[in-house]
């Protein structure tokens, strides 16, 4: 079971290069936090229904119980995830991504270490690089998570978590993650990837 990670900041089109890429590659499963929402294996007893609603309530809780609850569902994803009969799992984010934001946003950085020691380095991880001004620009909204229960203020907010993150996410990347320039297309971003994945 191989692991493709595609990871960036919020809006550079990770969500749908993964789904790109799962459209090519035979047994491909892709991992995403909301899968303990949205797949239907988990509808049988998740509580919650909806993201929106989770957004509200991950948006007012403390740093370390945040931190707690989007791992606990990215743990829950792929766990599952490695028991499929999947080859390849292809992360809409991974955990680099996750931990990003979240230290952006309070969480103790004693957490890295031990998150680190959960998951393994990728077979492939693409990096999305997009400028933060153009993240502006493609998001038509933004949630009260992405700025940190900021309402009155949120694109400020949002702009400060993102900028903050970015020096955190690019840290975690393996040495051999591939940087590509998410200004492009999503077709020129998707062969681009296929053309690093079909090397191997």
């Amino acid at each position: 079971m191989k692991h493709i990670c595609l990871t960036g900041l919020d809006g550079c089109g990770k969500t749908t290069q993964a789904q790109l890429l799962a459209q090519v590659l035979p047994k491909s499963r892709i991992v995403s936090i909301w899968d303990i929402i949205k797949r239907p294996e988990f509808q049988a007893w998740t509580i919650y229904q909806k993201p929106p609603k989770v957004e509200q309530y991950v948006a007012n809780l403390h740093p370390v119980s945040r931190v707690l609850f989007v791992f606990h569902a990215f743990n829950e994803a792929y766990q599952k995830a490695l028991k499929s009969e999947a080859d390849y799992l292809i992360f809409d984010g991974y955990w680099y991504k996750y931990w990003a934001i979240e230290q952006a946003m309070g969480a103790p950085v004693s957490f890295k270490d031990f998150l680190k020691q959960q998951y393994p380095v990728p077979e492939w991880t693409f990096y999305l690089n997009l400028p933060i001004a153009e993240i502006l620009k493609r998001k038509k909204d933004i949630s009260i998570y992405e700025s940190d229960n900021h309402i009155a203020e949120k694109q400020s907010a949002f702009v400060h978590i993102q900028e903050k993150a970015r020096p955190i996410l690019t840290d975690l990347l393996p040495s051999d993650a591939i940087s590509i320039e998410a200004t492009r297309s999503p077709d020129n971003i998707h062969h681009q990837i296929l053309k690093n994945l079909n090397k191997h």
